[in-house]
């Protein structure tokens, strides 16, 4: 179509993320597939609109059929009619507000998560492409069960290096075995809480919490979490919780491939989730089912 042939192993791609992420948008699974084949304009847009055409087309020729219409557009930012979680402040020690919970974020919350998000944290909110899973931190604060702060994780970063020097693996089994890492890309504890060790402590326990949800939502469970921190922070809560600092990225971004746009140096932290994730990373993929929410 246009500038770009699909093949039939590009046509079998496309059905196999319909059938794994069957819950996504329209809009969301165009932007995936045009991620993963790639598709991109010279300037290195995603081609998302070209893509959205061929699949309606595949889908009247009956090669394919398509998840219902959920509206238009990325929808990419949060819900300016939603408001953040309101700030309250908290001074205490962790054994104080025990028990502390990683809860994924139910339907009726999602913009307010959102919204939260955009609020409060440095880079703000936008939509994940993807599989992805939001969670809400709370704590006990006397009869109360309060949040206190959030958590989201998406796709992993399609090639950074340090990464993928640490693991070893082939470019063909990064694109094949990609999903099988999981992002953090937003945490956040709000403005006003402080509770020496309360970071280190919830990456303990998304660590536990992310594989059974993911499995649960995905049909598999990701065997590796990664993330970046970029100055100032340090990511002293990662290492607490035993997360692995592998080096810095190149410095610009994804899309940049002539380097032309320098960006603030992250340091990569990986956490694997098994002894073997080694080998486990690289077995044969389950026939994965989605199950996406819209916000």
């Amino acid at each position: 179509m246009g500038d770009r042939h699909f093949s039939l192993e590009d046509i079998a791609h496309i059905k196999a993320t319909l059938r794994r992420f069957s819950g996504l948008s329209r809009w969301e699974i165009a932007a995936t597939l045009c991620e993963n084949l790639p598709w991109r304009a010279p300037n290195g847009r995603l081609k998302v609109d070209a893509c959205r055409l061929l699949l309606m087309q595949m889908e009247a020729e009956g090669v394919i059929r398509l998840p219902g219409k959920q509206g238009t557009g990325p929808k990419g930012f949060a819900d300016a009619a939603a408001a953040p979680i309101a700030l309250r402040k908290l001074r205490a020690q962790l054994a104080a507000v025990r028990p502390v919970t990683v809860e994924a974020v139910p339907a009726e919350e999602l913009r307010t998560f959102n919204a939260t998000l955009a609020a409060y944290h440095y880079l703000g909110y936008r939509r994940p492409i993807g599989a992805h899973q939001r969670y809400w931190l709370k704590v006990q604060d006397g009869e109360e069960q309060r949040i206190v702060g959030a958590m989201l994780f998406g796709a992993a970063a399609k090639a950074v290096l340090a990464r993928d020097m640490w693991i070893g693996w082939t470019r063909e089994e990064r694109a094949r075995f990609r999903v099988r890492i999981v992002n953090q890309s937003r945490f956040l504890i709000l403005p006003g809480i402080e509770v020496p060790h309360l970071a280190s402590h919830v990456l303990s326990l998304a660590s536990r919490q992310v594989p059974q949800d993911w499995a649960v939502r995905y049909g598999y469970a990701p065997i590796l979490l990664e993330t970046f921190v970029e100055p100032p922070w340090q990511g002293t809560s990662y290492l607490a919780a035993n997360w692995l600092p592998l080096g810095e990225t190149a410095g610009r971004g994804r899309q940049d491939r002539k380097n032309e746009h320098a960006l603030a140096k992250k340091t990569i932290f990986v956490h694997p989730l098994r002894r073997d994730w080694r080998r486990a990373l690289l077995k044969p993929l389950p026939v994965i089912a989605g199950d996406e929410d819209n916000a």
